[in-house]
């Protein structure tokens, strides 16, 4: 096993060797007898794994209050971007007005050719006189 295996592995299973595949334990033995630097990397792994067993430490309410209330504090005093902001970058407002005024006209012209008005023949015209009677303009009920 390399160095690099060795470190791989000591990433992947922790620094516990009973957490290790049994086919890799002998071969990190040995790579930690070639390799002393190895023993450095497998102790700061072990202080590592010490640290995440240790239970953290209880925090009171008052200090998660008084911490929420500096973030708040802290946001309510920095100017908030809007969405045309973000979306458009600092942009001059003629710049972003021409662009919208492009985009609305752009989406006129698109809805105008995509779908031309349907014209009927005058004989097929209806009316909605109620709603379940449809009757022609020529009087007939259907």
């Amino acid at each position: 096993m390399t160095d690099e295996d060795f470190l791989r592995h000591l990433d992947d299973y922790g620094a516990s060797p009973e957490r290790w595949p049994p086919e890799l334990r002998a071969a990190a033995d040995a790579a930690l007898a070639r390799f002393p630097a190895l023993r450095t990397a497998l102790e700061d792994a072990q202080s590592f794994d010490r640290l995440l067993a240790t239970p953290a430490p209880p925090v009171e309410d008052d200090r998660v209050d008084r911490l929420l209330a500096a973030v708040g504090k802290a946001a309510r005093g920095m100017p908030q971007d809007s969405i045309v902001m973000l979306l458009l970058g600092r942009m001059p407002r003629r710049t972003v007005a021409g662009f919208c005024v492009a985009l609305l006209a752009l989406g006129w012209l698109t809805g105008q050719l995509a779908s031309p008005a349907p014209t009927a023949p005058r004989s097929q015209e209806l009316a909605l006189l109620s709603d379940e009677v449809v009757t022609l303009f020529d009087g007939d009920s259907r």
